[in-house]
């Protein structure tokens, strides 16, 4: 496979984790009540949610206009799923937090979608030696 190839299946990769990420953020804000009481939460923490989801999908958006994608830049994103997976497990395994049996659904299904990323995200990453 050549590097064009790679870089636009990392391109459509990214693009797809940057609109995920940015719907998501959407709901985060437009429904912040009533997805706060959902998850046990406050309102504020669904702002600060929202928040970081449009600034993660930003940033992947803007690097996915750049010429080549870096392979730093790649790691990167691969990096910040596994984090957010790496978060959701723990919510939901610690006996710190309480949450329904449809919220823990609604966290790992998440959690699920976020690892298709980064998996994804990480062969593209091993494709670019």
């Amino acid at each position: 496979m050549n590097i064009q190839t790679s870089q636009s299946n990392l391109r459509h990769i990214l693009n797809a984790n940057a609109m995920f990420s940015a719907t998501s953020g959407l709901f985060f804000l437009l429904a912040a009540r009533p997805l706060a009481g959902f998850l046990g939460t406050t309102t504020p923490v669904m702002y600060i949610l929202a928040i970081i989801m449009f600034g993660y999908a930003v940033l992947i958006a803007f690097n996915t206009y750049r010429p080549v994608i870096s392979r730093e830049f790649t790691l990167f994103t691969v990096i910040g799923d596994f984090i957010w997976v790496i978060l959701s497990i723990l919510l939901l395994v610690l006996p710190w937090f309480t949450f329904t049996s449809e919220a823990k659904w609604a966290i790992g299904i998440t959690a699920i979608l976020v690892d298709i990323f980064a998996t994804s995200q990480f062969f593209e990453w091993r494709k670019m030696r």
